[in-house]
């Protein structure tokens, strides 16, 4: 949801937002990494306006390890974070199993993943939430926001 104060002079305007990024790839991840720098001329998000929380990933058994798949995920996400976010720490994130697949109290978001994964041909599949809780004229934070808007289109 995108929302800008109003009212008396003294209110400073801001965005607030959040937007649920599904099905990130290492496509995205390089375009990202393109993209971005590209838009920010080297202004960087302020401090805490924008946030990368609730990392759920997935990766192809066999062909990708849990440490790899972190790292990767790690890669896939350095884009924000050279923008100005503020990552949430990799112990947080939650990584999708095939064990997880009988567990009937798994979160319906890792479900969904793992069915993606198991149907795409990418080996890694990752979910997050991008925050945004910048002042208007924040220009790196609103960079980061139209690239997750861009992405959340294709």
């Amino acid at each position: 949801m995108l929302g800008a104060t109003s009212g008396s002079p003294n209110q400073e305007r801001r965005i607030n937002a959040s937007v649920y990024l599904a099905h990130l790839t290492a496509a995205d991840g390089a375009w990202l990494n393109q993209i971005l720098p590209t838009l920010q001329h080297g202004i960087r998000a302020r401090a805490d306006a924008v946030r990368i929380e609730d990392v759920v990933l997935r990766h192809r058994r066999g062909r990708l390890g849990i440490a790899d798949a972190m790292d990767a995920t790690a890669e896939l996400l350095r884009p924000f974070a050279t923008a100005g976010a503020t990552l949430e720490h990799r112990n947080q994130w939650f990584i999708a199993e095939d064990d997880d697949d009988d567990d009937a109290d798994e979160a319906p978001v890792a479900r969904r993943l793992t069915d993606l994964i198991k149907a795409s041909e990418d080996d890694l599949l990752v979910n997050a939430r991008v925050a945004i809780d910048a002042a208007a004229d924040d220009s790196g934070a609103a960079v980061i926001y139209w690239a997750i808007l861009a992405l959340t289109s294709s």
